[in-house]
């Protein structure tokens, strides 16, 4: 490893990152590289199939760059590539989504896909920024370097974060403490709201950590400073909350223990002329005139519908944006919280036809839910993408519309490679929205209308887990060439756990006792998302499932 190689860059990487050929033919992914720059690259990883490495020398420049290589920018690993070709870069990956890991027909997805919608304000636009707290500085991860840096001139946050950031970095100047690890901030241009929380990963008696943070904001006077900020900005300190993550758990899903400290533990906003109260925690869109553009695609829709089912409701900002005088809306999210929230802000709203309740979207019972048609389905469904259980559901019930909103391509498209593949659902439009300028991240907002009436058992013959039954198949590709298939298609390097397990939840039968836990009672770890997209594609190409 280390060693030194000429390559020219042809294409970027689902990650942003550059992809070129060494000498060998091996791709190599180089970050921070653009199509038609030729760079001097220092490898250092690689496989049989493929290599990682970093520019060492910028030979050439693209006419697309317009940041000089090494100036990058925390939490935004596309600031190097200019708008116009950051646009054309997530439609096309989008498209290409569909069609090589959907396996959708190209003329079909040409069809459907409608050009991606701009920012209207590129700039400034989050209105949500988790800051790590690194020597008295608020501090963003530097994708490139993997290391927590300044934000420096930021190009993401609010204004008003930019303030707030100086006046809290002068107090932990003055006081300095290693009892916060992070901080988040929440706000909104439109109510002049900012909500702020404080989290530590103090492992001590949880009385004792608020006794702590209790002393420390009153003896800094941090309240009044950060009230006197906002002010001095036109915005109001909403609330200050503590969130206590002490687990690695907590601390991946921002969960654990939350303390109101000032205020209240919400933050409002105004969407579509809607009114929000958004909780310390609860999930919201963070580019409000992006989301209302996202919105409104799916609203034409829904127009003249009777009802409307939002699964993974959340903050229930989607159905309520989208509910219009006389339809019914039910919603449903696992997060008690963010139910809560939903409950609430439909009142705030005048929403009496609208229901909300604890429940995860695969658990539903379609015949039980007694909701008047037509009806149209609402899936916005974390990065991991639809659970296969509810894929099944949505098949057989087959509501006459559904809205599929994703924040990553490739799970969507294995979720439309079913959904649409069965000939039960058309796809009517595909509209890219660029809700995260700077980055290598797009929103996804999909119609489908039912076509051909297939019935259920069909359905469960071809696509059912607990029917299918393809032992038959189960030689076709020994694990060597599924390995390799994967490798040379997606880059990924699989483990033949991996592989049985996806075979597994596929209705493959796996022989006794073969890549399989030696008992019920092993912990393994589940396959990684993107590792069983690659999976399914492969099975898929060697006839193994359809």
């Amino acid at each position: 490893m280390g060693y030194i190689e000429t390559v020219t860059i042809t294409a970027l990487g689902n990650e942003g990152q550059g992809v070129g050929d060494l000498p060998s033919g091996k791709k190599v992914f180089v970050p921070a590289v653009l199509p038609g720059e030729t760079c001097e690259v220092e490898v250092t990883s690689e496989s049989s199939k493929f290599a990682e490495g970093i520019c060492y020398n910028l030979l050439n420049v693209s006419p697309d760059r317009i940041l000089s290589y090494g100036n990058f920018v925390p939490g935004a690993d596309l600031a190097h590539l200019s708008y116009k070709a950051a646009l054309e870069y997530k439609e096309d990956k989008v498209r290409n989504c569909l069609i090589r890991l959907g396996r959708l027909p190209a003329d079909m997805v040409n069809g459907a896909m409608r050009q991606i919608l701009p920012c209207v304000n590129p700039l400034n636009y989050r209105n949500h920024m988790q800051y790590r707290l690194v020597g008295g500085k608020l501090c963003l991860i530097n994708s490139f370097t993997k290391m927590a840096e300044d934000p420096g001139n930021p190009i993401l946050e609010y204004d008003i974060f930019t303030k707030l950031r100086a006046s809290l970095e002068q107090i932990f100047y003055n006081a300095p403490t290693n009892l916060f690890e992070e901080v988040v901030m929440r706000g909104s241009e439109r109510t002049h709201d900012v909500l702020l929380e404080l989290v530590s990963g103090n492992t001590s008696a949880h009385e004792v950590i608020i006794g702590y943070t209790n002393n420390y904001i009153e003896a800094t006077s941090m309240v009044h400073t950060l009230q006197a900020a906002c002010q001095e900005n036109g915005y109001r300190l909403a609330g200050l909350t503590l969130r206590i993550s002490a687990t690695p758990t907590d601390r991946r899903t921002r969960g654990g223990k939350r303390v109101l400290l000032f205020g209240n533990d919400y933050y409002e906003e105004i969407l579509l002329g809607h009114k929000f109260r958004i909780h310390a925690g609860a999930f919201f869109q963070v580019n409000i005139p992006q989301a209302e553009l996202l919105y409104k695609s799916a609203s034409r829709f829904t127009l003249d519908d009777a009802s409307i089912l939002d699964l993974y409701c959340g903050t229930g900002s989607i159905g309520i944006s989208l509910m219009r005088p006389g339809q019914k809306l039910v919603g449903l999210d696992t997060v008690p919280e963010a139910i809560r929230a939903a409950k609430e802000n439909a009142l705030l709203n005048g929403m009496a036809n609208a229901t909300f309740s604890v429940k995860s979207a695969e658990s539903i019972d379609f015949a039980t839910l007694a909701l008047p048609e037509p009806m149209t389905v609402i899936v916005d469904p974390p990065r991991k993408g639809l659970d296969q259980q509810l894929v099944k559901k949505l098949l057989t019930a087959q509501p006459s519309k559904i809205v599929y909103i994703s924040c990553d391509p490739a799970t969507m498209s294995r979720d439309l490679a079913h959904l649409v593949g069965t000939g039960v659902y058309n796809l009517d439009s595909v509209r890219p929205v660029d809700m995260f300028p700077w980055t290598h991240h797009v929103e996804t907002v999909v119609l489908l209308s039912k076509g051909v009436d297939i019935s259920a058992g069909k359905i469960q013959v071809e696509f059912s887990v607990e029917d299918m039954d393809l032992s038959a198949a189960h030689e076709k590709a020994s694990y060597s060439k599924i390995k390799e298939y994967v490798l040379n298609n997606h880059g990924l390097q699989v483990t033949s756990l991996n592989i049985a397990q996806v075979k597994r939840k596929y209705g493959i039968i796996e022989r006794e006792n073969y890549n399989l836990p030696k008992s019920e009672d092993s912990r393994q770890p589940n396959c990684p998302p993107e590792k069983e997209i690659a999976i399914v594609d492969a099975l898929k190409y060697f006839k193994m499932i359809q």
